[in-house]
């Protein structure tokens, strides 16, 4: 069986897209800034719920959160994907959460309008090129912070940025 990494493929996904979105906001293509925003959003967000989701049924020192998701499994719930990078954060005792809040805060803001719309029809103008740009950059830093305790690599935001020939914006 042929397997790949599903999580791997829709954050380098996620990348070309941030790009297209960056060519854009450098023409003032804002419309197609915007789609180009939503679709990194997207890809980027399936990407971190992969990795939370791996890691939390694989690694051992996540056998806690792991258990609390078997549990609710019972009773047809599961743990919210906030609440799953919570409790990784507090099993692992990660007590550095300034990235994951300000990638949750995002998730929430910007994520859920998208993919769980109340209508047809939502106000795009939040999804400009530099709001996508940092939420994922701080969703980066919450991934690279849980991989550090994991004792796995992921590679540095400025190499994915130069990867995907993005400038580095300074806050």
């Amino acid at each position: 069986m042929t397997q790949i990494d599903i999580a791997k493929l829709l954050i380098s996904a996620a990348g070309k897209q941030l790009t297209h979105s960056y060519e854009a906001y450098k023409k003032k293509d804002i419309t197609y800034e915007i789609e180009e925003c939503i679709q990194a959003l997207i890809l980027f967000q399936a990407g971190m719920e992969a990795i939370i989701n791996d890691e939390i049924t694989n690694h051992p020192l996540l056998s806690s959160v792991k258990s609390e998701e078997s549990d609710l499994n019972t009773h047809f719930k599961s743990l919210s994907f906030k609440n799953k990078w919570t409790k990784s954060y507090e099993a692992l005792q990660i007590r550095e959460f300034e990235y994951l809040e300000a990638y949750l805060d995002f998730y929430s803001q910007y994520r859920i309008p998208i993919t769980h719309p109340k209508r047809r029809y939502v106000s795009l103008s939040i999804y400009r090129f530099r709001k996508i740009y940092e939420g994922i950059e701080n969703g980066w830093y919450a991934v690279q912070l849980l991989y550090a305790v994991l004792g796995k690599e992921l590679t540095s935001w400025e190499l994915f940025c130069k990867e995907y020939s993005l400038v580095l914006l300074d806050d």
